[in-house]
């Protein structure tokens, strides 16, 4: 069993290793460039904040895990308001339900000097021999915390009675983008709900004081 590495620091240790290797050369393989993507961002832009589940702060995951049990509808204005001051941070927690077995990172990174737009990847996948295996073809969630914002003012009430506006809402502010090498409509319903629980995450880590705690880790 491996013991000595997560998960999320195996995909990190990957990805250096295809720093060196131009963008063209990685191909088409998506666990790759996410890989390559945040070993890049680590490197270059500013330390990757890492928290585990199990890690220090089980808070954050156990009120996340509680969040993520309510109706949509009660969730939309913490989805609004999430932040993120780095430039990149990953969630590394157990998978559930279908992906019990799986450990899963999340990572959200800022594309632009904006806390409130975030690129969200998802990465499944179990250790073996230290080497970081991917079992779900990631993808990638644009998500715009502002628009949301925007669009719950206008629609004010409607949001919390009908939960065809709450989607309609989120809808408006989101985009699945299946990466190159990943198949259309091949996306399960379980990976679309890990997106949402990763900003759950970091909208908990904005309230309360989360904002400030020290990770884990970082590279």
């Amino acid at each position: 069993m491996d013991i000595d590495i997560s998960f999320a620091e195996a995909m990190l240790r990957r990805g250096a290793g295809l720093l060196e290797t131009g963008p063209d050369e990685v191909g088409s393989d998506p666990f790759a460039v996410v890989a390559r993507l945040l070993a890049a961002a680590a490197a270059t832009d500013a330390p990757l904040v890492v928290l585990s589940e199990g890690g220090s702060h089980p808070a954050l995951f156990d009120e996340a895990a509680r969040r993520a049990g309510e109706p949509l509808t009660a969730r939309l204005a913490g989805l609004a308001a999430t932040r993120q001051g780095e430039r990149a941070t990953m969630y590394e927690f157990d998978g559930t339900g279908p992906l019990t077995g799986n450990r899963i990172v999340a990572a959200l990174l800022r594309p632009e000097e904006r806390p409130d737009l975030l690129h969200v990847y998802i990465a499944v996948g179990r250790l073996r021999g230290g080497e970081a295996q991917i079992t779900v073809p990631p993808a990638l969630l644009r998500f715009d915390a502002a628009a949301l914002g925007q669009t719950l003012g206008l629609l004010g009430d409607a949001v919390s009675r009908s939960p065809n506006a709450a989607t309609a809402a989120l809808a408006h502010a989101a985009a699945v983008l299946p990466m190159e090498g990943h198949e259309q409509g091949g996306m399960p319903a379980a990976l679309l709900d890990l997106y949402w629980h990763a900003l759950t995450l970091a909208s908990v880590r904005t309230d309360g004081g989360l904002a400030t705690m020290t990770p884990e880790g970082s590279a």
